[in-house]
């Protein structure tokens, strides 16, 4: 019985910088939910200014604006993006950071949501050379556009947005498969749950992932999310080959 309870509790146990992350997440939310009905300039509202600032944009990452390969990590199109991306961070980066530490957490977690939206960008900057796939979709305002470089060229490549934590996130998964191959994890497959492998679970997600770039139109942001996983996969393996972790 005590060991039972143990295991439920186990199941809502979230590591300290895990809630952190995601109340950060939360709060921007939040923030650009509230000011989508305060108009910013030229009628546009401060949610779309906000994007726009902190979102991922070649155009404007090239014209300064630094910080966009973090800062796009926190911000969400919707509560439904929010929700999922919160969840697989609670769950898989608690497990990751009560083994690897605080610092290394936020070390996957940073530098898979960085290389994945550079992933990202890659493709995008691609899209002329591959017809095959879809235009994304164009969120930077007007105003904005004056801001970029006159030589960018491309119109998609100038005017797309990326944002989300789906490529941190898929970097966490990719870590833990790497470093745990062995170790069962529960999924939800729609409402039954599933008890997998770490390893198999990360071959199912990014199975799902390409042929979801494939076949559903509209977006290109899965290369985020490949990338991302990549990226914590690679680093977690570099943990093993320095037996730190694994089993």
């Amino acid at each position: 019985m005590r060991r039972g309870l143990w295991r439920l509790r186990s199941l809502f146990y979230f590591s300290p910088t895990a809630l952190i992350l995601a109340g950060i997440s939360l709060f921007v939310y939040i923030a650009v939910a509230v000011s989508s009905r305060v108009e910013f300039a030229y009628g546009y509202s401060f949610a779309q200014a906000i994007r726009a600032f902190f979102g991922l944009n070649w155009g404007l990452l090239t014209a300064g604006f630094f910080w966009q390969p973090v800062t796009y990590i926190f911000l969400h199109a919707g509560f439904i993006h929010l929700l999922l991306n919160m969840l697989a961070l609670l769950l898989f980066g608690s497990g990751v950071e009560t083994e690897v530490g605080s610092r290394r957490f936020l070390g996957i977690f940073f530098l898979g949501g960085i290389i994945g939206g550079l992933g990202w960008l890659a493709l995008l900057a691609l899209m002329p050379y591959l017809p095959s796939l879809p235009d994304p979709v164009n969120w930077l305002p007007q105003f904005l556009r004056s801001w970029l470089p006159q030589s960018s060229g491309r119109e998609t490549l100038a005017n797309a947005m990326c944002i989300g934590a789906s490529g941190a996130v898929f970097s966490l998964i990719g870590a833990y498969a790497a470093m745990f191959p062995a170790r069962k994890v529960y999924v939800l497959l729609i409402i039954i749950p599933l008890r997998i492998s770490a390893r198999w679970l990360a071959i199912v997600l990014g199975v799902m992932t390409i042929l979801e770039a494939v076949l559903i139109q509209g977006q290109v942001a899965y290369a985020a999310h490949l990338a991302g996983g990549l990226t914590g996969y690679l680093y977690g393996l570099w943990l093993n080959k320095r037996g730190f972790y694994g089993d």
